[in-house]
């Protein structure tokens, strides 16, 4: 995947009520402190919790319905020098198209029907597919960023929301189905990826409890550059 337009080179400087983030942005005048928009709901833990880490922003056209006049996205940030963090969880589901569509070993010969498709009780499926017989397969994609050690953690914060995908995930599997959860890891410095039983230990038994009942899961790895974001291999799942 890449952007659209060049991002730009930023310090963190603080967050405010999850969505706003403080920046010093470089330009060709030096620094300027502004606020930018931050798509990610999460606590950010190891990759935006500590003032000074560079970040990379992308730049918002403007909108004179957006009352905030906000002028930048946040994508990227970089914990550790080289060592980039793609923290717009909105990528993950392009980027999930990309090896859903290009890597067989995912989803072989599966035609995709649809993205946000409605199901269950209020739900939508990140991605729909069907196989040459009929069969559905629903993917359910999640965005990971926390790490510790060699772990990539989902979730970074509480999810109610994300323990009720796991119970339409198993309720699809039990009409017949498939149903296959994605992990998309935007960070290259983990080598597995598994529940974050601190964070929300009601994630991981609902977890391994869907997988007792025939979720599959996977973890695919990617890398974030300036350029873009780019697949780097599948990661093991470890419950």
């Amino acid at each position: 995947m890449l952007y659209d337009t060049p991002l730009v080179s930023a310090v963190f400087m603080e967050r405010h009520k999850r969505f706003r983030v403080l920046a010093h942005i470089r330009t060709n005048d030096g620094l300027v402190e502004a606020w930018c928009h931050c798509p990610n709901p999460g606590r950010l833990t190891s990759c935006l919790d500590t003032p000074g880490v560079p970040l990379y922003l992308a730049p918002l056209p403007f909108n004179p319905k957006n009352p905030d006049g906000l002028r930048f996205r946040t994508e990227q940030s970089e914990p550790d020098p080289g060592n980039r963090v793609g923290i717009n969880p909105n990528r993950a589901n392009s980027l999930a198209l990309e090896i859903l569509g290009n890597h067989p070993g995912f989803l072989p010969e599966w035609t995709r029907k649809g993205s946000e498709v409605p199901y269950g009780k209020g739900s939508r499926i990140d991605h729909l597919f069907q196989d040459s017989r009929g069969g559905l397969c629903f993917v359910e994609v999640k965005s990971v960023t926390l790490r510790d050690g060699d772990w990539a953690l989902f979730p970074d914060a509480v999810s109610e929301r994300a323990v009720r995908h796991l119970e339409e995930l198993t309720d699809r599997v039990a009409e017949g189905h498939r149903a296959l959860l994605l992990f998309v890891v935007q960070r290259r410095d983990c080598r597995k990826v598994g529940p974050a039983d601190e964070v929300h230990p009601a994630y991981g038994k609902a977890l391994r409890s869907a997988v007792l009942k025939g979720l599959a899961v996977r973890g695919a790895r990617f890398s974030p550059d300036t350029s873009g974001i780019v697949f780097d291999r599948e990661l093991p799942v470890e419950l």
